[in-house]
């Protein structure tokens, strides 16, 4: 029973993987996007600490660690007046009906009363509140300052943290901080590039190939359920027959 058991967990296991996998995939082509990782370190820890006699309550509680990968994807031209790319750290700060929340996905476009907005509807900021752009011919500098007719009319908010790593996923491009975590200006050595996107930070052909390992693994451990099940049956029809 106990190998039946650590089987389907494995199926499990491999299970959780390939939806992280799969999602990363669907995503490949969205802006902004940053890849998830999953790790079981600590379930490995637990079923170490076990059969070398450790007490569980000693194993932390979280045994599957589901991760963003926060590495910058590719940056891209694409001309459109409206495209803002950061590259280096750095993140856009957009107004949510739940409040603020951060961006690395730049393509930005104006509402019927031309507000900076995402493709969500939702209120890019700048330093003094939302942006309002009457005139599309605007420029962008490498700070997110805003220059129309050569006078600047507004900067973008961007800012950077110290761990991005405790970031928040919410949705698929947007996060949110902890209530203890603070912002800080943009790098110096982070630069704003008006007319380009960054692309998501996903490898197809990696995520492929982590597919097809994961798929394997389920399909190793459905055999090994097969087999005890089989073995499990023999025991008890044969050898517990009275003879």
């Amino acid at each position: 029973m106990q190998g039946m058991i650590e089987a389907v967990r494995g199926c499990l296991k491999e299970e959780l993987r390939i939806d992280v996998i799969a999602n990363n995939l669907a995503n490949a082509s969205v802006p902004g996007f940053k890849k998830d990782k999953i790790s079981f370190q600590n379930l490995l820890l637990q079923q170490s600490s076990i059969s070398s006699g450790i007490a569980r309550q000693s194993v932390d509680t979280a045994l599957v660690n589901i991760r963003t990968d926060m590495s910058q994807g590719d940056i891209r031209f694409t001309g459109n007046m409206l495209d803002v790319a950061i590259n280096g750290r750095g993140f856009f700060k957009v107004m949510t009906p739940i409040g603020i929340r951060y961006t690395r996905k730049g393509n930005f476009t104006l509402d019927a009363l031309g507000n900076l907005i995402t493709p969500d509807g939702y209120q890019v900021l700048g330093k003094g509140g939302g942006v309002s752009l009457l005139d599309k011919r605007v420029e962008i500098d490498d700070r997110g300052k805003i220059i129309a007719e050569g006078a600047e009319v507004g900067q973008l908010d961007i800012v950077s943290f110290a761990n991005e790593e405790r970031l928040v996923k919410v949705g698929d491009t947007l996060f949110a901080k902890p209530q203890n975590m603070k912002e800080e200006p943009l790098p110096s050595e982070s630069t704003v590039r008006q007319g380009y996107l960054e692309g998501s930070n996903v490898n197809i052909a990696e995520e492929m190939v982590q597919m097809i390992h994961s798929l394997r693994a389920f399909e190793s451990y459905q055999r090994a359920i097969k087999v005890l099940d089989h073995l499990d049956n023999k025991v008890t029809n044969e050898v517990a027959k009275v003879r």
